[in-house]
């Protein structure tokens, strides 16, 4: 018995160094940094873990007889929809929901045909052929979500990652384009929000400045979004996705990111990005994402159009360079960027989805940090089920510059209710509660809420008409595009296929 532990650990541990190291050797684009020589750190953990939990391991090993897949499809969002048709982009600008929605669906679809291709090759009907089923189920899903997210571009998690961007700015009536649509013109299908108003940024600089800051940080909080939601699905759901490679590349691409303005040639970047954005429609709307992030933070009352003229003299300079920040700018990046290393631990990070206490409990949990408005939110999320009950319970600790401030959040899973003699109506509540502050300096604490209530009405054994019913306090949170306090309105379908009977309930 102990030697095939050994030998599970020793090939996820290879398999992980050699994922981190192709993900390493990926040629710097758009929104696609330079990687640094942490990509070991995910082989060194998983060999901590099977050194302190061996029994976790064994324990997590769940027959492989099914491999549940989850399809959601938020067909109308409101008032998001209605911002976006007052901004003439109804069918062009996506709310965060519906594009987290989208590009998880689809790495959903990955690790299912994946796990049922290597149910037919390596059946895992012993323990060894278990371990080799996964090492091989999670480098094929790897390598096609590597393909999908950097070649294949338009609605995978870049194509997200912007969509995010430009949410804030739709709710504003700001205009907007996402350059990751260019793989259908012939252009250069970059990370890019293009076609932006140097007047619209003036304008939400002046009326709104938290919104543009939250703007600038809403692409990593989107993958941070994705990673959670595939993490529920494992973890309530039992759907096996074979995601380690996902978790590590998307993990590490906002550590590398939010650390970007250490590099010596960061400047350097964003003279070149200056050189080939000659007109204001084809500039970011942005740069690179958090110098900018940091400076408007620091700076609320500071007018947009005090950045300067552009290099070519004509429109406003948008990005931000190293030495346009002050020391304590700086010195604040620097520390966001150590924080972001946080977001690695977790067991989910190396294929461990549940971790069995007894016989009715198992748990798990995932630490984020989020940035956002008024500076970050650094969240631990528990996963539990207990007693055929699911809980998912996220401790929040909101920070400004001067304050750290409590926030609790509680989603349990759904309440079954019988129509017709048949399992029909399924209603999922789910409440947040915070103390927030209201912008990086205020040194009050704001108290607020959400309330949300999920109901599904079963069609048949497949699908599910989906309704949301959701309302907010002034404040932020994450995956919601408004700091305002506002009622929100989802209806959709969902469909669950491969799903034995005690998942149907399970906490989405």
């Amino acid at each position: 018995m102990k030697h095939k532990h050994d030998i599970s650990c020793t090939n996820y541990s290879v398999m992980f160094g050699l994922l981190g190291q192709a993900v390493a050797d990926q040629k710097t684009k758009k929104k696609q940094l330079k990687q640094t020589p942490i990509y070991r750190l995910p082989a060194l953990l998983l060999m901590l873990i099977c050194t302190l939990m061996p029994s976790a391991q064994s324990k997590t090993i769940d027959s492989l007889q099914h491999y549940p897949l989850y399809i959601d499809l938020p067909l109308l969002d409101l008032p998001f929809q209605r911002d976006a048709a007052r901004t003439g982009e109804l069918f062009d600008s996506y709310s965060m929901q519906q594009a987290l929605a989208v590009t998880q669906n689809l790495h959903r679809v990955n690790y299912h045909l994946n796990n049922k291709l290597w149910q037919g090759i390596i059946r895992p009907d012993t323990k060894r052929k278990r371990v080799y089923n996964r090492i091989a189920a999670n480098l094929t899903s790897g390598l096609v979500d590597y393909v999908f997210t950097y070649y294949g571009v338009v609605l995978s998690a870049q194509w997200m990652h912007e969509e995010f961007h430009r949410a804030g700015l739709t709710v504003r009536g700001i205009t907007s384009y996402d350059e990751t649509y260019n793989r259908f013109n012939g252009g250069f299908a970059n990370g890019s929000v293009s076609r932006v108003k140097d007047e619209d940024l003036i304008r939400l600089k002046k009326v709104a400045p938290q919104e543009l800051v939250r703007s600038f940080a809403a692409g990593i909080e989107s993958e941070l979004l994705l990673l959670r939601g595939l993490q529920k699905d494992n973890f309530f759901g039992g759907a096996k996705h074979a995601n380690i490679a996902l978790n590590i590349l998307l993990t590490k691409h906002a550590i590398d990111y939010v650390n970007q303005f250490k590099q010596k040639d960061y400047n350097a970047s964003i003279d070149s990005m200056n050189a080939h954005g000659l007109t204001v429609a084809d500039r970011d709307f942005v740069g690179w994402d958090f110098t900018p992030w940091v400076y408007d933070l620091h700076r609320p009352d500071e007018p947009y159009e005090a950045r300067g003229t552009h290099p070519s003299g004509v429109g406003i300079d948008r990005a931000i360079k190293t030495t346009s920040l002050t020391d304590e700018e700086h010195r604040y990046l620097k520390r966001m960027g150590n924080l972001q290393y946080l977001n690695f631990l977790s067991p989910f990070m190396v294929g461990i989805n549940r971790i069995r206490l007894n016989e009715q409990t198992a748990f798990n949990i995932a630490v984020r940090h989020y940035l956002n408005a008024f500076g970050y939110d650094l969240t631990a999320d528990f996963f539990i089920d207990h007693r055929e009950h699911q809980y998912l319970v996220s401790l929040h600790g909101y920070r400004n510059k001067h304050r750290l401030l409590p926030g609790i959040e509680m989603e349990r899973s759904p309440y079954v209710f019988s129509l017709a003699g048949k399992d029909r109506l399924l209603l999922q509540p789910s409440v947040l509660l915070w103390l927030q502050p209201e912008d990086f300096f205020d040194r009050k604490a704001t108290p607020g809420g959400l309330l949300r209530l999920q109901g599904s009405y079963a069609l048949g054994n497949t699908w599910r008409i989906v309704a949301v019913a959701e309302g907010k306090t002034k404040g932020w949170v994450a995956g919601n595009p408004y700091l305002d306090a506002k009622a929100n309105f989802r209806l959709g379908a969902s469909a669950s296929f491969d799903v034995g009977k005690k998942y149907r309930a399970s906490l989405r």
